[in-house]
């Protein structure tokens, strides 16, 4: 199963290793279980650009995308095979995220970690996230959204 981490939830919650945070386990099962984060495209500048801007008192987080991705535990996909799916679809999303829709249709991922509402209406509409339909993680309660799914993960194109 693939999981998408929006950058609101990634460059605040989603790497703690605190007991309160609330996306722990949709973390640990990527760390250390067999879920894959995905991450492209725009996301990709995101994550980079929130981890340069932030001081962390322990280990960088782009250290751990990096592990991740070394790992064999994330998939990247290329800047440009996300652009071109971001242009199809932008227009029909309400949020400013259609890279995380566009990265949710080339991939397969149907799970999603977001606080953003207007995303999470983005990634619900079957118009836009089908076959199967889009899901979105928050909590523990969720848990059981962390499963394999068919169509993931697609591999991403070659370089």
């Amino acid at each position: 199963m693939c999981l998408i981490v929006d950058n609101n939830v990634a460059s605040t919650s989603f790497f703690s290793n605190k007991e309160d945070n609330p996306y722990r386990l949709a973390y640990e099962w990527v760390r250390y279980g067999d879920g894959k984060l995905v991450i492209g495209g725009l996301l990709w500048d995101e994550y980079h650009d929130a981890y340069n801007d932030r001081k962390h008192s322990t280990t960088d987080r782009a250290d751990l995308v990096f592990d991740l991705w070394r790992d064999g535990r994330a998939i990247i996909y290329p800047m440009e095979v996300v652009n071109k799916e971001e242009s199809a679809v932008e227009n029909e999303c309400s949020s400013d995220d259609a890279h995380i829709i566009a990265l949710a249709r080339i991939s397969g991922a149907r799970v999603l970690c977001t606080d953003d509402p207007r995303l999470e209406r983005d990634f619900k509409n079957r118009a836009l996230v089908n076959s199967p339909r889009g899901h979105i993680y928050k909590n523990p309660s969720h848990s059981h959204l962390l499963r394999h799914q068919h169509g993931c993960p697609r591999t991403p194109p070659a370089r």
